[in-house]
């Protein structure tokens, strides 16, 4: 007999797929179009909307509930527009499709990677966050994109295929102890690693963010320190329905006169203020749905 949850699974996979075969019907623009309304009016009626209000409240105290309702509702039009956009991801790895992706500072990135040493691109999940790997690829990084497993196994399998094929075989590394050799590999070898580093990670260190203790990934700073390569974070904004602008920021890099886990620390710290300051900029194109922060939202004094 089947088990009960393989059946779920495969129900839900099911429709995953109808819904993208729509969305790739209706081409790319349409379908972005599509997906941002339909979500836009489902979305704030769902209960998982608690939580993001819940969280921006934690963050930005002084918004009104209006300004609240806002953001929300326009978080779940980018993130409608973002699932319909799966439906066209090799879109945006095509030559003449390179508009749609403004890079600001590129010529840092090519710069880095005719250097030969490798390092670690990371970002958050800010519009449309799949398109970071695809970046990398077109300025020349060759490495690895780090994923979280999805719980839905079917799904998961097809989205590692088809974030290899967009990206042209960069390797998938999944989170965990196997894709940390997989990452140590990559930087033994002077290639780059892409990641999203905002999300909570009980194994990381504790830092802050917007004021509050935030369990935080600590693998961007520790590979940075061992093996002496930048971190570069990039912002990614959707500026046009499906046309986007990623700036490339300064690279963090480790101290050599500093403790190594006081510069975990520090560097750990640099990278959530660098993610604060680009969700205040557009709180409306951030993920406010992961459970980020601790149950009582306690600020350090």
């Amino acid at each position: 007999m089947i088990p009960r949850a393989r059946v779920v699974h495969f129900l839900e996979y099911a429709g995953l797929k109808t819904a993208l075969a729509l969305f790739a019907v209706l081409g790319l623009d349409r379908a972005s179009a599509f997906g941002g309304a339909v979500a836009r009016f489902l979305g704030p009626k769902l209960g998982v909307s608690k939580r993001a209000r819940s969280n921006i409240m934690l963050a930005m105290p002084d918004l009104s509930e209006t300004e609240i309702e806002r953001i929300v509702t326009d978080m779940w039009e980018n993130l409608g527009r973002t699932i319909a956009e799966y439906a066209h991801l090799a879109v945006f790895s095509r030559p003449e499709e390179r508009h749609r992706i403004e890079v600001v500072n590129a010529g840092a990135l090519r710069a880095m990677a005719a250097q030969g040493y490798g390092g670690v691109f990371v970002s958050g999940h800010f519009a449309n966050w799949e398109l970071l790997p695809i970046v990398m690829r077109r300025e020349g990084l060759e490495g690895g994109e780090v994923y979280r497993h999805a719980n839905n196994p079917f799904v998961n399998e097809w989205m590692v295929s088809l974030r290899e094929n967009v990206t042209g075989g960069a390797m998938q590394i999944q989170k965990g102890n196997a894709g940390a050799r997989l990452m140590v590999r990559l930087m033994r070898n002077d290639k780059f690693v892409a990641m999203l580093i905002d999300q909570k990670m009980n194994e990381g260190v504790e830092a802050h963010l917007f004021g509050m203790r935030a369990m935080t990934t600590a693998a961007p700073a520790g590979l940075a320190i061992r093996y002496n390569v930048p971190v570069i974070p990039a912002a990614i904004e959707r500026v046009n329905g499906a046309h986007f602008r990623i700036t490339v920021h300064d690279p963090i890099t480790a101290r050599g006169d500093t403790a190594p886990y006081e510069d975990v620390l520090r560097m750990t710290q640099d990278l959530n203020d660098f993610l604060e300051a680009r969700i205040r900029e557009r709180p409306h194109e951030w993920l406010w749905l992961h459970n980020r922060w601790p149950a009582d939202g306690a600020r350090e004094s």
